[in-house]
């Protein structure tokens, strides 16, 4: 277990401007999140419609919703503690090409489609039925016409 904090260590924490000034980043990308979750909403819903009407992926508008995604993410990464790099306005916008290539890429079908499954059939041993036995031709069983 960690050790308690001292009154001394306490008095440091609390007077350490470091750690007022990143409540007020965090008060502030806070908001940005907030914005950030209604843009969302605006793209999943533009972005729907475009699949609806058009029966496509609108790839800016995918690119757009991966970036605004990995945009989210850095605030969280931030506010939580987990990470001193501030997102955007304050550092650089989620624009990693790689990620933009990978969404866009989604777009193109990577392989053929698949061809149906032959049936499997039950291999299930069963009783052979016996055939009916078949008349012959000529045995006098056939009626004739008059």
């Amino acid at each position: 277990m960690s050790e308690q904090p001292t009154t001394e260590e306490i008095k440091e924490n609390v007077t350490n401007t470091n750690v007022w000034i990143r409540l007020l980043y965090m008060a502030l990308f806070a908001v940005l999140y907030w914005a950030a979750e209604v843009i969302l909403a605006v793209v999943i819903v533009f972005q729907f419609l475009s699949v609806l009407f058009t029966g496509n992926k609108n790839a800016k508008v995918l690119a757009f919703g991966a970036q605004l995604s990995t945009y989210a993410y850095q605030i969280f990464r931030y506010l939580t503690f987990n990470s001193e790099e501030q997102p955007f306005p304050l550092g650089d916008w989620p624009s990693d090409k790689t990620l933009t290539e990978e969404v866009v890429a989604t777009e193109k079908p990577k392989r053929a489609p698949r061809k149906p499954a032959a049936k499997k059939t039950a291999t299930r041993k069963t009783p052979a039925k016996k055939a009916a036995p078949k008349a012959e031709e000529g045995t006098g069983e056939e009626t004739k016409e008059s």
